[in-house]
């Protein structure tokens, strides 16, 4: 059977076509958007989803961390922040992997004042606003999107806020 070259370039744009089609359907059974592990009520609970890519990171009022090629740049309104890249990795990574015990739905936190963190993450048009309250036995952590609530070891409060960023 003898093709034209009209014919093979049909022949290469379906199987190309078909190879596409495949990589979709597996990068979704790889990596599944985690919206049924965030409806979880019990257990330890990632405070990002598994595969999130952070863009920018935001404390309000305080700075701006956003991703600059395959680096981080910090911006602040009130003065210049001078920290290494790699304390900037060490936070994003520990916002990335970083999970706790969720909590009951209604926690009171009474003259608290809690620090806002904004995440804009890849793929994801809504940004995602958190609430740190760290107290003195545990980090309490509020994601406004899903009103859920996580506990976490409060050692972790300058994992997640390093000192060099916003001293207490």
């Amino acid at each position: 059977m003898k093709l034209s070259r009209a014919a093979w370039n049909n022949v290469i744009i379906i199987s190309v076509m078909i190879l596409i089609l495949l990589i979709n359907l597996m990068n979704h059974r790889l990596f599944p958007d985690n919206n049924e592990d965030l409806t979880n009520t019990k257990g330890e609970q990632l405070i990002l989803s598994s595969h999130a890519v952070i863009l920018t990171l935001e404390v309000r009022e305080r700075f701006l961390i956003e991703r600059s090629g395959q680096s981080w740049r910090i911006v602040s309104p009130r003065s210049q922040i001078q920290v290494h890249q790699q304390a900037v990795e060490q936070m994003i990574t520990a916002w990335q992997q970083s999970s706790g015990l969720i909590q009951a739905d209604s926690i009171e936190v009474s003259g608290q004042t809690g620090i806002d963190v904004l995440i804009n993450v890849a793929g994801k048009t809504a940004t995602k606003t958190f609430t740190l309250y760290p107290l003195v036995d545990q980090l309490l952590i509020h994601d406004k999107q899903l009103n859920r609530w996580l506990a976490l070891p409060p050692q972790l409060y300058r994992q997640l806020i390093p000192v060099q960023l916003y001293p207490i």
